[in-house]
């Protein structure tokens, strides 16, 4: 009778339990570094296609006992309502079909760190899970700042960095001697912490001191006198490089200078030889032309005695122009030889 009964309960409740509708976290708690990224996930069963328009999944914030939605799918369409995550969030579309709800955010803040709650609901019900995400920012840089005291032979030595949550610092000396500083924290808009911590030590002990972030293990070590010499060798091969820079371009500009005249005073020189040659020229070629001037006043003047002897030569008798013939010939002969002379004494 009792089999018959529990026989019977199951094949009444067995469609339902079948498809009872459920959600699973994929983790319970994330990390993730500061402006990095994260992806969080939850498993909805039975699966359903991520084209029916009764799915619908919902990320919230949980902030205390209110609830801010941070992104939400609904009948394949996303929506996001705050504007603290728009542009950084959004739901991976390609893992609904395979049963997941996964969220991915892109450059964390400080402030992202808190409670999410995945929602997701279908046809066959509703459900959710909580997932808790911490967001960190560790001491990675740690910067070194040495500065020499007012007064004595001490040196300031300081540690620095930024990161989240809180630390505080621990100074050791290379005998494992644990050293009191003085620290100074302050928060910046980003919620990062700003920590500053510095001792006070002797600049001519031969010791190494370290500064250790306690939250996360990053540290910094001095090592002295090393990196008292540092500074002042790096000071000195700046003025090095600034003196031989000012050299340089005092030579320089001698250079152009000078190229700059021997350029004018070349084209003058240039100018003045032309010039002497011109001259040159044109005295040499005075005397040449003075000659020829010459040589056409005789011709002139010759031509112009002898038409007055032919004409002489025709207004007188046969005798005696045969006889002024001779002469005319005779004549001609002396002008011709005197031509001749003068023109080769010129």
């Amino acid at each position: 009778m009792d089999w018959t009964i529990v026989i019977v309960l199951y094949v009444i409740f067995q469609p339902s339990l079948s498809v009872l509708f459920t959600v699973e976290a994929e983790r319970t708690m994330y990390k993730s570094e500061f402006r990095g990224d994260v992806v969080m996930g939850c498993r909805f069963n039975p699966r359903v296609l991520p084209t029916r328009s009764d799915l619908k999944v919902t990320w919230l914030w949980i902030n205390g006992t209110s609830a801010q939605e941070v992104i939400r799918i609904d009948n394949g369409i996303e929506h996001s309502a705050s504007q603290k995550y728009n542009g950084r969030v959004k739901v991976l579309k390609d893992e609904l079909g395979n049963g997941w709800a996964k969220l991915q955010m892109s450059q964390l803040r400080i402030d992202d760190s808190g409670s999410y709650q995945c929602l997701v609901h279908t046809g066959e019900g509703t459900d959710y899970k909580t997932i808790a995400l911490s967001v960190e920012a560790p001491y990675k840089t740690v910067t070194k700042h040495i500065e020499k005291a007012a007064e004595g032979d001490t040196v300031l030595i300081t540690c620095h960095a930024e990161g989240y949550p809180k630390s505080s610092v621990v100074w050791q000396d290379g005998h494992m001697k644990t050293h009191n500083c003085s620290t100074t924290i302050i928060e910046t808009q980003e919620r990062l912490f700003n920590i500053s911590s510095q001792i006070r030590v002797s600049s001519a002990a031969k010791n190494n001191y370290t500064c250790t972030f306690t939250n996360d293990g990053f540290s910094a070590t001095f090592h002295f006198p090393d990196d008292i010499l540092v500074p002042q060798t790096k000071n000195d091969a700046l003025i090095t490089v600034l003196c031989i820079g000012v050299m340089l371009i005092a030579v320089g500009v001698g250079v152009f200078t000078y190229r700059q005249r021997k350029g004018s005073s070349t084209r003058s020189t240039r100018n003045l030889l032309v010039d002497d040659q011109e001259r040159a020229l044109s005295a040499a070629a005075c005397p040449q032309r003075d000659r020829e001037k010459h040589e056409t006043e005789i011709a002139v003047s010759n031509e112009g005695h002898m038409e007055e002897t032919l004409k002489a030569c025709h207004s007188e008798s046969p005798a005696a122009q045969k006889q002024d013939a001779h002469v005319v010939s005779s004549v001609w002969r002396r002008w011709c030889t005197s031509f001749n002379t003068t023109r080769a004494s010129l």
